[in-house]
């Protein structure tokens, strides 16, 4: 869809767009970024006039190519205005040049995309990221290729998350916020950037992460000898693992604790010699009791037996 008051012809990489005031404008076809054109001054080259800054870019997924550009006429302020890529005269790195105010259109953004957030799986299921940034031709709007991050956030440096591109040739389908692409996409990327993340070992690219390498299976041996010298090296490594299961099952007897023994009644205090010879000296002579006669007979009196007998 060209517009009416302009003419367009390509020959050797170069583009000459005539416009209905007769002005010419010579420019290159360039490979752009869309975070190279946002923040972009949009300039009439009628009245050299600023008319705003790009703030958004829409493209169609299904035909790979950027149609639209929005327009503020102050940063951050109020609703973009919209304009055709192909109003565009010049797409350069300081300035984009249109040929006067009249650009502008109420265009229907139905069935476009912002493409930035879309995320990207294989056929396999397997998940790339999410577009980041994408590339596109500054005089056609092909898209050329899709930056690609694990999260996707275009805020976020490329020092911080590594970043891949992926060529549209790979897409297979669109549908909504997602794209699928062939099968073995991911070993066709190009890196751009290596994150730090991934520099420290913290980070790794979606399609590798949660993918433990296969443990290694042993292999056979052939060789008879080294069979022997295993099972030899085995049966010492054997032994000595048993002998040390046995030194551990008999421990070592626990010594007992002393129990302290109860405390005795305390010693008499010795008395001194000269107390001791006193005390013998003192001492009355102790008389043994005569022991009771067994033929006397307790009732009886001994005057009585005297008096029978001659005096």
């Amino acid at each position: 869809m060209q517009p009416n008051n302009a003419n367009v012809l390509t020959y050797d990489g170069e583009t000459t767009m005539t416009t209905g005031k007769g002005s010419v404008a010579l420019v290159r076809s360039e490979v752009r970024r869309r975070s190279q054109v946002l923040g972009t001054q949009v300039i009439s080259q009628g009245n050299a006039a600023r008319l705003g800054v790009v703030s958004e870019v829409w493209a169609d997924l299904e035909a790979k190519q950027v149609l639209v550009l929005g327009v503020l006429e102050k940063a951050f302020a109020g609703s973009p205005r919209l304009m055709e890529l192909r109003q565009v005269t010049a797409l350069g790195q300081d300035a984009v040049l249109v040929p006067s105010e009249e650009v502008f259109d109420n265009l229907d953004l139905e069935g476009l995309s912002r493409v930035v957030g879309s995320e990207v799986v294989t056929e396999e299921g397997i998940r790339l990221g999410k577009v980041k940034d994408f590339e596109f031709n500054s005089v056609s709007g092909i898209i050329t290729g899709l930056v690609l991050s694990n999260l996707g956030l275009t805020f976020l440096p490329g020092f911080i998350l590594s970043t891949y591109l992926l060529s549209t040739d790979e897409i297979v389908s669109v549908g909504g916020d997602r794209l699928i692409v062939a099968d073995g996409a991911e070993t066709r990327l190009t890196q751009l950037a290596k994150g730090i993340l991934e520099t420290l070992g913290i980070g790794k690219p979606p399609w590798e992460a949660g993918v433990s390498p296969a443990p290694a299976l042993p292999s056979a041996v052939e060789s008879s000898a080294a069979e022997e010298d295993y099972e030899e090296e085995y049966d010492e490594e054997y032994e000595a693992e048993e002998e040390d299961v046995y030194a551990e099952e008999e421990p070592e007897p626990e010594p007992q604790p002393v129990r302290p023994r109860p405390p005795g009644p305390a010693p008499a205090p010795e008395q001194p010699a000269w107390e001791q010879e006193y005390a013998k000296e003192e001492a009355p002579p102790s008389e043994p009791a005569p022991p009771p006669s067994s033929s006397t007979p307790v009732d009886s009196d001994p005057w009585e037996d005297k008096a029978g007998e001659p005096t």
